[in-house]
Formats: structure tokens, sequence, C-alpha cells
């Protein structure tokens, strides 16, 4: 008797899920290393995000917009802003609009730390470290976006 299952994923399918989170843990430890070789150790990979992300838009934008963005609740946010606020790095002002609402731009020191937090961020998320092709590297994206769409955005 032939008995066949219906469609079963390839094994390696399953085994690939594991390198997600593998990968993630060395890229944060590569951070927190590059952050400490710059003097900014007391920092983690979420404050060089936002850093990176308000170096990049080069004017103030609210908290709400930065959540979104880096993909984090508005509270844990308001948190890694109020750190780097005490550090000098940005600058925190009640919107002209909602005075319950911020705008969060960065300092002169914070625009320092910006150049710092973009080439961090270039080193690590350089194809060379990554050991793929540019098309490679699309077809990741475009499959990681993917899962993570389905996964956030279920119908």
């Amino acid at each position: 008797m032939n008995f066949k299952l219906p469609y079963v994923a390839h094994k390696s399918r399953f085994n690939s899920i594991q390198f997600l989170g593998r990968i993630s843990d060395f890229l944060a430890k590569e951070i927190e290393s590059e952050l400490k070789a710059s003097g900014y150790g007391m920092l983690s990979t979420s404050h060089l995000e936002i850093i990176t992300y308000l170096f990049k838009k080069k004017i103030p934008i609210n908290m709400t917009t930065i959540a979104e963005e880096i993909h984090k609740k508005k509270p844990t946010v308001t948190i890694l802003i109020n750190k780097l606020e005490n550090l000098n790095l940005v600058n925190k002002e009640a919107s002209n609009v909602d005075k319950r609402e911020y705008k969060i731009s960065l300092t002169s020191d914070g625009i320092k730390f910006g150049k710092i937090a973009l080439r961090i961020s270039s080193k690590l998320f350089s194809l060379k470290l990554w050991g793929i092709s540019p098309e490679e590297s699309e077809q990741l994206y475009l499959l990681l976006r993917k899962v993570y769409n389905h996964i956030h955005f279920k119908p």
C-alpha cells in the first residue's frame, strides 16, 4: 500500500526559521560591540535605530511615527527617547498642533552620533559581511517582508 501524506513542507523550511533568531542575536551583539567601541555602550540597538532614522529624515518627527517606523510600541519609544534626551542626543518639543504630541529632533551631539550610527549600520548591513549578492539581498528582503506582513497584518 502506497500511503501518501498531503503536502508536507521540506525539512529545510523549518530548519531555516532557526537562523532568523541567530542572525538577530548576531546583529544585536555586533551593534552593541560597535556602540561600545564608539563610546556609546550605554545605548541599545533600538536607540541606534531611532538615531539613524532621525539622522536620515533631517526633520523633527513625532513619536508615533518613530514607533511605527522602528516597529516598537509607543510607550517603549517614549522610554528610549527619554534616555536619548537625557544624553543630550535628541530634543523633545511639544507639537504646535497637539500639545500631547512631541516632535523629536537631533541635537548637535545627536547629529555627531548620527554619523557614527550610520557608519555602524552601513558596516553591519553591507553585502560583503552577509556573503550575498545584490540580487540575493533583494530576494531576501522581499521574502522577509512578505513573512513579516503576513504575520502582522493578517486579514
